[in-house]
């Protein structure tokens, strides 16, 4: 599922630069039994199955390699993403991300291993892996020298607690809309204030 994400803009050129190394680790390869078995039925009763603990902590333990780093279990009962976040997550020399399945992971997957839960927005996936996908991606551009203009990560949407303004490039005028005239006339304190003025605050 990942090849397509990782393969490609940003993340593949951070990687090529070695500015991030991503690794996959196959749960599998963790299991206690010779099946291979990663899930199994939860206690009490219910629908679908949850991934066992043992493949989840022995794969932990066998890929963590620093002090500054968190394992981040990316579930519906997580802290909401926000670029917030994503900042502190940048500042990491490791991230190990926890990606669920079926009905999610055995509770002392939460209560033990995960430094933290984090949830990508109030709907249901069939798995972590689009999350984990977010997290990398987002990650990814703010670690230095990923981005070719630096200042691109600090005038953009969520600083300040704003949205970022509207943008506008040629032609001056499509279908009848023309661009802002205040944007044409190389005033730049007035483009600037503009720009405040048409920020949406969240």
């Amino acid at each position: 599922m990942f090849g397509g994400v990782f393969e490609h803009s940003i993340i593949k050129r951070a990687q090529e630069k070695s500015l991030v190394e991503i690794n996959f680790v196959q749960l599998r390869d963790f299991a206690v039994d010779k099946h291979g078995t990663v899930d199994d039925k939860p206690y009490g009763g219910g629908v679908g199955m949850l991934l066992r603990p043992e493949p989840i902590f022995n794969a932990v333990k066998s890929i963590k390699k620093s002090e500054n780093s968190k394992v981040v279990l990316l579930t519906p009962r997580g802290q909401k993403l926000t670029q917030e976040k994503v900042r502190e997550l940048s500042k990491l020399d490791e991230i190990i991300l926890i990606c669920g399945r079926y009905e999610g992971v055995d509770e002392r997957v939460h209560e033990k291993l995960a430094d933290e839960l984090i949830s990508i927005g109030d709907y249901v996936l069939a798995g972590g892996e689009i999350p984990a996908m977010v997290i990398v991606d987002s990650v990814t551009r703010l670690l230095e020298g990923v981005l070719s203009k630096p200042e691109a990560t600090e005038k953009e949407s969520f600083i300040e607690d704003s949205i970022e303004h509207p943008q506008y490039t040629r032609p001056e005028e499509f279908e009848g809309m023309k661009v802002p005239e205040v944007l044409l006339s190389g005033n730049h304190a007035e483009i600037e204030k503009w720009k405040k003025e048409n920020s949406k605050k969240m």
